[in-house]
């Protein structure tokens, strides 16, 4: 993951989105008190600027919680993708498709053998070992989470 949060370990920022969460949630409940009553226009205006302080730290919390699912979601990838490399002999990035393949994007980097120069290459690694993990276009829901 290429952000500035990143480099902060996921505990942290799930205490940090839950922190942010919760002032959101006092500047929200100051905010509509301030507004319940009949009050001047220095508590209105008080009022309305809670009210957007509260919509700010929400947005950021949301964010925070959200880099942090990213990030999950990331690793789970990934070792998914060691899983499967291991459960095929443990030589990384060699699926026997006579391609080498890039280990951050996943695709053919090299030139396809019947041209020497992958100009009219149509390669597509269906005989890959990462091609075990993709689902069927055809399969049901249910069908591609019991797999």
């Amino acid at each position: 993951m290429n952000s500035a949060l990143s480099g902060v370990p996921v505990a942290r920022r799930k205490t940090a989105a839950a922190t942010l969460a919760l002032f959101a949630v006092l500047f929200l409940a100051v905010g509509a008190v301030a507004a319940s009553g009949t009050g001047t226009a220095p508590v209105r205006a008080f009022a309305v600027i809670a009210l957007l302080v509260s919509a700010l730290l929400g947005l950021l919390a949301w964010g925070v919680a959200h880099s942090v699912k990213l990030e999950l979601a990331e690793q789970r990838l990934d070792a998914a993708i060691e899983q499967a490399v291991a459960a095929h002999g443990g030589t990384a990035l060699a699926c026997g498709c006579g391609h080498d393949h890039d280990p951050d994007e996943l695709h053919v980097t090299d030139a396809c053998r019947h041209d020497g120069a992958g100009e009219a290459c149509e390669h597509d690694c269906e005989t890959c070992v990462l091609a075990a993990l993709r689902p069927s276009p055809t399969a049901t829901r249910g069908e591609r989470l019991s797999r």
